[in-house]
């Protein structure tokens, strides 16, 4: 049982770390697009938004994690 649970972990530290490394890149497109003076897509802040939701979700879980 106890290895079900550190697979979840681990699984939820890599989610976490790829939902990271994702907005660090999308937040970094759209600060280009801004220089540039292009229109943001509301399609990319919606994806950062909705990223940054999950990610609070995971981080949430994780806090479980260091019981």
């Amino acid at each position: 049982m106890m290895s079900s649970s550190t697979d979840k972990c681990q699984q939820l530290r890599q989610l976490r770390d790829r939902l990271t490394d994702e907005l660090r890149v999308l937040k970094e497109i759209e600060q280009e697009e801004e220089r540039e003076g292009t229109v943001n897509p509301i399609e990319t802040v919606n994806i950062i938004k909705s990223l940054q939701k999950a990610l609070s979700t995971v981080e949430l879980e994780l806090q479980k994690c260091l019981d």
